[in-house]
């Protein structure tokens, strides 16, 4: 594991003895260390990690030293960046000061050369670092006082909200941050945000991807956010897919599973009187569906209007179909609000030949669902309380009967028809 408090060093050399050499000189003072063989392999491993000095030898099998300098300062240019070189030239000294370049060693390496320089370049790195963080506390406090709130808390505070959204809240500081510098560097981030500066050169890469995050052209590497309205759109239709894609999941196996429950079930008669208890919502309008698609000639309704509207919204189009053909349906509901969809149950029956009736009532006592004095469903027409009242299922002739006279009662007491 990576120690944030060791400065981290990059060796990029094609002679892999060198590297284990000067790893070892390193490790020997204190420095964490990391190699790369190839200039690729260390563009990649700059990308995804923050160093605080890379080594560069001059001559690489991919690309030379010089051009890999100008890509590392693309990708870093906080990194301080020292050349080294067994092929002196005053024009690859100018060249590699031009790219950017910090330093400048020759091979034979210095072991007292090599860590007098690493020890200089990493003071300046921490001054230029020190400057960074005065400058923006200096832009928070002015910000603070303009809008008289604090940005910590309000970074913490709106992170939290944020993660609804599909970001951690690590990811959620750093969007927030860019939002209110503009256009930063990874470092103007890490120093506002109050988030390690490693942390933040390994997540930008994966905001880039959600696209909520853009990439200046520019050296050195600066970073801005897509505009914040489309920034949430995007994150809430990532989320959305996901969803979705969870869902059908599960949807696609759900015939499999169902099958394969099937196989474990007992011989037991189904045709048996009984009374059961359904306190789970979900449950409840499951078995609603249940009964309405078992339903052959008629169905007796007694229900609150919202909670009719809630079922007819999610039914099926052709269970719609069939209930309207062949079920003839007597609806009981409250008398306030929602005539629209008393209007379309009656519109939607004429329209197949068939007939719905519909009574209003001031205050519905119970709600209740008879189908073919075969079975129904009933529970509390307005809750005491705001948690789901426990409904109960019956299939028991005794207890129907009795259903269907409080049904008849309701019905016959009601005084606006509809049909």
């Amino acid at each position: 594991m990576i120690d944030q408090t060791k400065p981290h060093v990059l060796i990029v050399d094609d002679d892999e003895s060198i590297c284990k050499t000067l790893s070892a000189i390193l490790n020997a003072e204190g420095y964490q260390t990391t190699t790369a063989n190839t200039a690729k392999e260390a563009i990649e491993k700059m990308a995804n990690q923050f160093f605080n000095i890379a080594l560069l030898d001059i001559k690489l099998p991919d690309i030379d030293g010089i051009q890999l300098l100008a890509k590392l300062q693309e990708v870093s240019p906080q990194t301080k960046k020292i050349i080294v070189t067994g092929y002196p030239s005053l024009k690859n000294a100018v060249e590699a000061l031009n790219f950017g370049a910090d330093s400048y060693l020759m091979k034979p390496i210095d072991p007292s050369e090599l860590l007098k320089s690493i020890k200089a370049k990493l003071a300046v790195q921490q001054t230029d670092e020190k400057i960074i963080r005065r400058k923006l506390n200096e832009w928070v406090q002015t910000q603070s006082l303009k809008s008289g709130s604090n940005f910590q808390a309000f970074l913490e505070q709106t992170a939290c909200e944020l993660t609804d959204f599909g970001l951690t809240k690590t990811q959620a500081k750093i969007f927030i941050t860019l939002i209110s510098l503009g256009v930063a560097s990874a470092s103007e981030i890490a120093a506002l945000s109050k988030i390690r500066r490693e942390e933040v050169y390994r997540i930008i890469p994966e905001l880039e991807k959600r696209g909520i995050i853009t990439r200046k052209i520019q050296t050195p590497r600066k970073f801005a956010v897509t505009n914040p309205e489309t920034a949430i759109k995007i994150l809430i239709k990532t989320k959305f897919d996901a969803m979705k894609e969870e869902i059908n999941k599960v949807e696609r196996k759900r015939a499999e599973i169902v099958s394969r429950l099937r196989t474990i079930e007992l011989p037991v008669e189904k045709s048996v009187a009984s009374i059961e208890v359904i306190s789970q919502r979900n449950q409840v309008y499951a078995r609603l569906t249940e009964i309405a698609q078992n339903a052959k000639k008629y169905l007796d309704m007694a229900a609150k209007l919202e909670n009719l509207i809630l079922v007819y919204s999610n039914r099926s189009r052709n269970l719609t179909d069939h209930i309207l053909r062949k079920v003839k349906i007597r609806i009981i509901t409250e008398s306030h609000g929602y005539e629209g969809l008393a209007k379309e149950l009656v519109a939607a029956s004429k329209t197949s030949g068939n007939s719905v009736e519909l009574r209003f009532v001031e205050r519905l006592p119970f709600s209740l669902i008879i189908a073919d004095d075969a079975e129904a469903m009933w529970g509390e027409g307005q809750p005491a309380t705001e948690d789901f009242p426990a409904s109960f299922w019956a299939n028991d002739p005794m207890q129907i009967a009795i259903l269907k006279m409080s049904f008849e009662n309701l019905w016959n007491g009601s005084a606006t028809k509809h049909s």
